[in-house]
């Protein structure tokens, strides 16, 4: 994640723009969950193709939604738990 703010921060200022870290990091952390569960399928159905054709599609559209909606509301903040 380090890595990611920083280059792209000096990507930002080679373009000459404005960077907004929190924002930046509100991005990332809605969106890598959903690419590290893409990974994951992706590399099983590599590995142990069997496991992906037992296993109903519907569970994976339901896991993939549930990342989603997650994701949507970590950024955009619709649900807030108070302390």
């Amino acid at each position: 994640m380090e890595l990611n703010i920083k280059s792209a921060r000096e990507k930002a200022e080679r373009r000459g723009l404005n960077f907004n870290e929190k924002i930046f990091i509100k991005k990332q952390e809605a969106v890598l969950p959903i690419l590290f569960f893409y990974g994951i399928v992706i590399l099983l159905g590599f590995i142990l193709p069997d496991v992906v054709t037992i296993v109903p599609s519907w569970i994976f559209f339901t896991i993939l939604f549930g990342l989603i909606i997650r994701g949507l509301n970590h950024y955009f903040g619709w649900i807030r738990i108070e302390k």
